[in-house]
């Protein structure tokens, strides 16, 4: 609660230095189809449908349909020797049909601050409260009691966006996580650090193509989550490092639908996990690798100038390498994702 005042106190004090203030909202309904929620392994899959393991599994089914709504409040005013600065604080909230232990919500507040047409920062801060990943057993845990792993996430990121020209766009973020896990799983707290780069490139009206890299950095708490660690049988470590890349390409205008244009975009996004584990008792995080291969594409329309509609769809597989085989076969997965969303602006 403490971050939250301080963040409306920050508001608040800019507010009141500010001017020529300009109240606008965005209201979104999207509805979705994911085929694997918990983005489970093959093997998993089988296991849930078998249905011999009811305590292993809370599903009722591995995939499910998602409505989701999101609110946001944006205050624009000119504060800094006139520039333009825009607050914004938005609620996210995800309900899914048939598996109702996945419902989640997210809260975002937001600064942007502009210093001229070319230069511009931002400050972001998203809470989430609980995300459920799956059922697993505890290091705590004698015998095999599968638990809960749930976790709530802090995020505290800064964007400084640059336009050198027409054609080019540079932009830098630094990203600060944290994340808490549930007392079955404390060993997972983690702090990550993510440095990231994006050029943006405009070489004719009709495209636009965005690429970017990220470092990420993920400490977790490993051992020095255990008052006594030596009582622990396993000492499990899920730090890492990551390299991410990303690459996208927009088409502004290639087509019209309710006599509008529609903005068609395709992307794609290469993530390598490399984890830092040195207990060979540790299965699941010695000498592992991930690789995820991600693929996604949109189609974006103004109905009205205060209703806009975009479909999207999104393919997502991941490929595990490690000294164990049975982590190969738990951890290798892969999904789809479709969907539609609304966007009202008032």
């Amino acid at each position: 609660m403490k971050k939250y005042l301080f963040l409306f106190m920050i508001i608040i004090a800019s507010s009141l230095a500010a001017k020529n203030f300009l109240f606008y909202a965005d209201i979104s309904l999207k509805t979705s189809y994911n085929s694997n929620i918990l983005s489970l392994s093959q093997n998993d899959l089988d296991r849930f449908v078998s249905g011999k393991e009811l305590d292993k599994f809370s599903l009722k089914t591995s995939d499910d349909l998602i409505t989701s709504a999101k609110v946001e409040l944006n205050l624009k005013h000119r504060i800094m020797a006139g520039h333009t600065q825009i607050n914004r604080i938005a609620i996210k909230y995800n309900k899914y049909l048939k598996n109702d232990f996945k419902d989640n919500y997210y809260l975002e507040f937001a600064l942007k601050q502009f210093l001229s047409k070319k230069l511009n920062f931002g400050f972001y801060y998203y809470h989430y409260p609980e995300i459920y990943i799956n059922k697993y057993d505890s290091v705590l845990d004698t015998e095999t009691v599968f638990r809960d792993f749930t976790y709530s996430k802090n995020i505290y990121l800064g964007k400084v966006n640059y336009k050198l020209n027409s054609e080019f766009q540079f932009n830098y973020k630094l990203w600060f996580s944290q994340l808490f896990y549930n007392e079955y799983f404390t060993e997972y707290d983690a702090e990550n650090i993510e440095n990231g780069i994006e050029i943006k490139i405009i070489p004719a009206s009709w495209i636009r193509i965005i690429s970017g890299y990220t470092y990420k950095i993920s400490n977790a708490k490993a051992g020095g989550a255990f008052s006594n660690p030596q009582q622990v049988t396993i000492i499990k470590d899920a730090s890492y490092q990551a390299d991410i890349f990303d690459l996208s390409l927009d088409f502004p205008a290639v087509m019209s639908a309710f006599s509008n244009p529609v903005n068609f975009s395709l992307g794609a996004k290469y993530e390598h996990y490399y984890f830092h584990a040195e207990n060979e008792l540790d299965e699941y995080h010695y000498g592992r690798e991930d690789k995820i291969l991600t693929f996604n594409s949109d189609a974006k329309c103004k109905i009205t100038d205060v209703i806009s509609l975009k479909y999207y769809y999104k393919y997502k597989v991941r490929k595990t390498g490690s000294p164990y085989t049975n982590v190969e076969v738990d951890k290798e997965y892969n999904l789809y994702e479709t969907g539609m969303s609304l966007v009202y602006s008032l």
